[in-house]
């Protein structure tokens, strides 16, 4: 926010505002466009002008410009293949991730299985161990 350069009091709001365009100094390019307000202090009564905003311009020769364009609708062409490639590829990676986690389902429930196979033949030899102990605990009685 500008302030006054009399009494320095900030000023919220410009009383008018003016689009300028500079010409470029020795050694620059393009054009400037500068907006002005002009500022009245309401405790002093001055006025004064400060710059609101600047945009800076380049000048380009029409060929130039028309390769510019069609450079931009080719760059949005291609962007917007990649984007579908991407979403291609994204999909195909949720499918390869869901085929991962169902190999791998499948694995732990195998390596279950045999484990519950191997405890069914564990517990039927503890079982038939235990008819025979109990066989020979009956004769010792």
């Amino acid at each position: 926010m500008p302030s006054c350069p009399n009494c320095g009091t900030a000023i919220a709001t410009p009383t008018k505002l003016f689009t300028v365009i500079v010409e470029p100094k020795e050694g620059e390019r393009g054009l400037t466009q500068r907006k002005v307000g002009m500022y009245s202090c309401d405790k002093c009564g001055t006025k004064f002008p400060t710059v609101v905003s600047r945009q800076h311009y380049l000048l380009v020769a029409e060929e130039q410009l028309g390769k510019i364009q069609t450079d931009i609708k080719n760059l949005k062409k291609t962007n917007q293949d990649l984007e579908k490639r991407i979403g291609a590829m994204d999909k195909e990676y949720a499918d390869l991730q869901k085929v991962v986690d169902r190999s791998k389902r499948d694995a732990e429930t195998r390596a279950l299985e045999s484990k519950l196979e191997a405890l069914e033949k564990h517990v039927a030899y503890l079982r038939k161990e235990k008819g025979e102990l109990e066989e020979k605990a009956s004769r010792l009685r």
